[in-house]
């Protein structure tokens, strides 16, 4: 992953991040899932970053499958 990457996404339990970053890569996009939880007590956040090349079809992605929920 590089520098300039975009965080897109942020939750605090992890199932909810692994299925935008299933969403995204669905859509064939390339996603990074990165976990900043606490190893032994599981708090924290998890972020999902993208390319700034697949921003703006991840952002719409995202708000479009909030908009079905």
């Amino acid at each position: 992953m590089e520098k300039e990457w975009i965080c897109i996404y942020q939750a605090d339990e992890e199932y909810k991040a692994e299925v935008i970053k299933q969403l995204l890569e669905h859509r064939g996009l390339h996603p990074v899932l990165m976990d900043h939880k606490d190893d032994e007590f599981r708090i924290g956040q998890v972020e999902i970053f993208i390319s700034p090349l697949e921003y703006e079809e991840a952002k719409k992605t995202i708000e479009e499958n909030q908009q079905q929920q």
